[in-house]
């Protein structure tokens, strides 16, 4: 057979009468078959698309599926530990931020708790960044005296010792920017930007310092990245640049932009602290269940264990931290044992600079080719409604099957979107099938949900992606605020459920989700 000449080849799963032993079987033939067009013939296995019979909900899953599904579920309603174990970490620990000893306490605790429930318990060590936020202030001096709220972003410099004082000018945009930059020199910038979406609006607090630095700005004020504020500045990463980098709340941005069309000068002062450290060693945590057939094959779930200085990090990543934990925590108690091993991967440094993810992508590289999925959970653990999906169609199919099969009756089986966490993005780069956990947690001005009140429970809300940009989890984003009373327990264990269900299907799968 001449591989050249081939452009697409297709492969048909059973059909829809076959048992679940006969599938493993076919799909056994399928891959040898694969194998030897490869090795024998030089056809590219990529070249392949896997194609789906005709098939009944049950088709890929075992026949007790739903009801293993049902007792995880079940078991995970009835009990409340997320979040009284992550209302213990986070009101006794308080902020885990990469460097310091209250994360590797956290991360010692979260072990020992882990061990206790009789999981394998694994950690890896990972060198993180180590950056002081150090004592801060910004004052409004003209045209009146206004003490700001104000947060250092992470990475910045400082402001050498002294108190920065200088004239200010406003800009909304990196195009109006531009457009004054010969206004710039000796000034700070403040960035008044509106928030459109996360991933639109983020790029001023990563790149804005940077930016003005480059037409002689001496510092930035970046308007914190969320749709709503009650005068809380939001900090977070931002890229590498010689002058000092803040933000401030939306308010006061408003205030200046006012201000300044009014005519009035700005004049603004700067104190910052902020340097930067040696590496310090983090962790890491593995939380495993062997699988009892595929023991070399993987399932992942997991979250980030850190969080920033002024936050106790509650939704910002206790929550997605602690359930995926719960998910694992759930099938072991059960006895349920999964086919392939699944994996809780906790991760460390994900707020300011990913070095678990990607030291977790480096030690396993010669596992990735038999990770058949990654899911991430770092949107928040309000009320869920599926997963997002970045993979091929052929395994989105499969997904959808999963959710509508076994989780729709508590409305998280929905596969929509294709993003992807942080943290899981380094394994997505090297071909894992990747998603995240998708919840709803919109905010209308009801009493009913507002503020975060829980609705986990029928009739569920269809799915609406503008729903995200009104979320309750980006008014508390990377702030002070980010406290366990933003959460729910029914909520945490819904969430704990769902993925916990998702896990434990595609790990029982007769084959890893097709690439």
């Amino acid at each position: 057979m001449d591989g050249s000449r081939l452009q697409q080849h297709s492969l048909t799963l059973p059909p829809a009468h076959s048992t679940h032993v006969e599938i493993v079987e076919n799909m056994k033939m399928v891959v040898s078959l694969l194998l030897v067009l490869f090795l024998h013939h030089g056809v590219p296995i990529s070249s392949f698309s896997l194609q789906m019979a005709p098939f009944e909900d049950f088709q890929l899953l075992a026949p007790d599926a739903k009801e293993d599904a049902d007792r995880i579920i079940r078991s995970a309603m009835n009990t409340t530990i997320v979040y009284d174990r992550l209302a213990y970490m986070t009101d006794t620990i308080g902020p885990r931020f990469s460097g310091t000893p209250a994360l590797e306490q956290a991360i010692d605790w979260i072990v020992a708790r882990a061990q206790e429930d009789g999981i394998i318990v694994k950690t890896e060590n990972v060198m993180v960044p180590r950056w002081v936020r150090g004592r801060e202030f910004a004052n409004l001096i003209a045209p009146r005296r206004k003490s700001l709220r104000m947060l250092g972003l992470g990475g910045s410099v400082g402001t050498g010792g002294t108190t920065l004082r200088a004239e200010a000018i406003v800009v909304s945009s990196f195009v109006e920017l531009d457009r004054q930059k010969e206004n710039i020199r000796g000034k700070i910038v403040v960035y008044n930007q509106e928030f459109v979406s996360y991933s639109e609006t983020v790029v001023y607090r990563g790149y804005g310092a940077s930016r003005a630095e480059a037409y002689g700005a001496v510092a930035a004020l970046v308007r914190s990245i969320t749709p709503f504020g009650i005068q809380t500045p939001h900090t977070g990463s931002m890229h590498s640049s010689n002058i000092p980098a803040a933000s401030i709340t939306i308010e006061d941005a408003m205030m200046f932009a006012r201000m300044q069309a009014r005519g009035q000068t700005l004049q603004i002062e700067l104190y910052m602290e902020a340097h930067a450290l040696l590496d310090a060693q983090s962790r890491n945590i593995i939380l495993e269940i062997p699988g009892c057939t595929y023991s070399d094959e993987y399932v992942i779930v997991g979250g980030h264990t850190d969080s920033w200085d002024i936050a106790d990090g509650a939704m910002d990543d206790g929550g997605g931290a602690f359930v995926s934990w719960e998910a694992v925590r759930l099938i072991h108690a059960l006895g349920l044992r999964p086919l392939r091993t699944i994996r809780a991967v906790l991760w460390t440094n994900e707020e300011n600079g990913a070095r678990g993810a990607e030291s977790y992508a480096d030690n396993h590289a010669s596992e990735l080719i038999r990770h058949s999925i990654a899911l991430e959970s770092d949107v928040g653990t309000f009320s869920p409604n599926g997963i997002s999906f970045a993979g091929s169609s052929d395994a989105r199919r499969i997904l959808e099957l999963i959710g509508g099969s076994l989780l729709s009756e508590i409305g998280s089986g929905n596969v929509s979107g294709v993003s992807v966490g942080e943290d899981v993005s380094f394994l997505n780069a090297n071909g894992v099938p990747s998603g995240s956990l998708n919840v709803e947690d919109v905010r209308c001005g009801s009493d009913d949900n507002n503020p975060c009140l829980p609705y986990s429970h029928a009739p569920y809300p269809a799915f609406d992606e503008d729903n995200f940009l009104k979320s309750g989890y980006f008014w508390y984003h990377h702030t002070a605020a980010d406290t366990i009373d933003k959460l729910s327990s029914r909520q945490l264990q819904h969430c704990a459920a769902t993925l916990g269900v998702w896990v434990y299907a595609i790990a029982n799968l007769p084959f890893l989700l097709p690439r």
